[in-house]
């Protein structure tokens, strides 16, 4: 059997054990709580999902290319209340708020793109500064309280609990922008360009790659997916929250490296497979009416098992591929 034969063989297990471990909870929770399995409460946690699995996505792009963000969910903050501030104190409608929202987001992940892409800072302190400095900017729209002021009258309300066709639009705004994203980061040249980026610089260089601008491109994405996100989760608490992104940080994170544990990479499918697995979770846990830190001790544990895996997984991988397999599979 070939090289490529056995890795293929290898990949499919993981994922196939994925699942068994997916089901085997399902199946538990479901036993424990009867209404688990109910299409009501399925339809709850798939709106959930999009809570933490949006911003998990944007994060995914950052990975590809080889580098860690710790700004979004502080960034989303900034995004969140640059929304409240122009409906709650300005007296804009919704859908001009959303739009400054998304530009302040968009702003700083361009910061991150450039300070990492252009500067060559290191990405996890550059990234935490950056995120630092936006969430200090979110407590001068209010002093750092709360904004109440026409959200329940703007229609800001229906941004997070809208429904098209009886399917509410959080799990809209899921499955668009991750089936807009397997496209573009699977099945495009453009997307391959990401992953040449991150797998072989020099690789990518010669092919003609701009690295600066995929780095760039990388941040923005996450950045405006975990600041669509907060907005999202604002339009649904019905006020502008300063700190209400903070919740994002660990899951996304988490999501994204359960993914690679499954997949062996970065990969759209595998980050919505470990968004969905820490959704479940939460959703079963209070079903169970189990105390909110047993959730935080078990995605914590999640993330640390994944990075174990994922980082063993790597070595194998290194010790496998060849500097020529490398350079020819970036190229």
């Amino acid at each position: 059997m070939s090289k490529r034969a056995k890795q293929f063989n290898r990949d499919w297990i993981s994922v196939i054990i994925f699942l068994c471990i997916l089901v085997g909870i399902m199946a538990i929770f479901s036993f424990l709580a009867p209404q688990f399995m109910t299409a009501n409460n399925l339809l709850r946690a798939l709106k959930h999902l999009s809570v933490t699995s949006l911003a998990a996505l944007g994060l995914t792009f950052v990975v590809v290319v080889g580098h860690s963000d710790m700004s979004f969910a502080f960034v989303s903050c900034f995004a969140g209340m640059t929304m409240s501030y122009f409906i709650g104190i300005v007296g804009w409608p919704p859908v001009p708020s959303i739009i400054m929202g998304l530009l302040g987001g968009m702003i700083f992940g361009f910061l991150n793109g450039i300070a990492v892409g252009r500067f060559k800072l290191p990405d996890m302190i550059v990234t935490i500064g950056i995120g630092s400095f936006a969430w200090g900017l979110a407590y001068l729209y209010n002093k750092g309280n709360y904004i109440y002021t026409n959200f329940l009258t703007s229609g800001i309300i229906k941004f997070s609990d809208g429904r098209l066709l009886g399917i509410p639009f959080p799990v809209i705004y899921l499955f668009s922008f991750y089936i807009v994203a397997y496209l573009l980061l699977h099945r495009t040249k453009y997307g391959r360009g990401f992953y040449s980026v991150g797998s072989n610089r020099i690789a990518a260089v010669f092919s003609g790659i701009k690295i600066e601008r995929y780095i760039i491109a990388a941040f923005v994405i996450s950045c405006t997916l975990a600041s669509f996100t907060n907005m999202v989760m604002t339009a649904a608490q019905g006020n502008g929250n300063v700190k209400g992104g903070l919740v994002l940080l660990l899951p996304a994170w988490a999501a994204v490296f359960i993914g690679i544990s499954v997949f062996k990479k970065p990969t759209v499918i595998g980050t919505f497979l470990g968004a969905f697995l820490l959704s479940i979770m939460q959703n079963g846990f209070t079903l169970l009416n189990a105390p909110f830190y047993i959730m935080d001790l078990i995605v914590g544990l999640t993330l640390i098992l994944s990075i174990v895996i994922s980082r063993i997984e790597f070595r194998k991988k290194v010790k496998e591929v060849s500097p020529i397999d490398t350079f020819q599979a970036a190229a």
